[in-house]
C-alpha cells in the first residue's frame, strides 16, 4: 500500500466535518420542529448505551476496553500525523 498524501488526510477530515455539520443540523431541525423525537431518542440511548447496570456490572472491562481503544487510535494517529 501505497502512504497517505495530505488530500487523502484534507479529504477524510473534510469528509467527517461534513458529516458531523450534517448531524448537528439534522438534530437542530429536531429541536425545533419535533422535539419529542429528541426525547424518544434519548429515551433509547439511555435504556440501550448508558444502562447503570451495565457500569456497575462490567466497569473494569469497559474501562480496560476504552483505554486499549484509546491507545491504539494514539498510536495509529501519531503513525499518521501531518507534517
Amino acid at each position: 500500500m501505497t502512504p497517505p498524501t495530505d488530500f487523502d488526510r484534507f479529504f477524510n477530515v473534510f469528509l467527517l466535518r461534513i458529516l458531523l455539520g450534517f448531524l448537528l443540523v439534522v438534530f437542530g431541525l429536531g429541536y425545533l420542529f419535533d422535539p419529542k423525537a429528541i426525547l424518544r431518542i434519548n429515551a433509547t440511548m439511555r435504556d440501550v448505551f448508558f444502562k447503570d447496570s451495565h457500569v456497575l456490572l462490567n466497569g473494569k472491562r469497559i474501562g480496560s476496553l476504552l483505554i486499549v481503544l484509546g491507545f491504539v487510535l494514539l498510536a495509529l494517529g501519531y503513525q499518521t500525523r501531518i507534517p
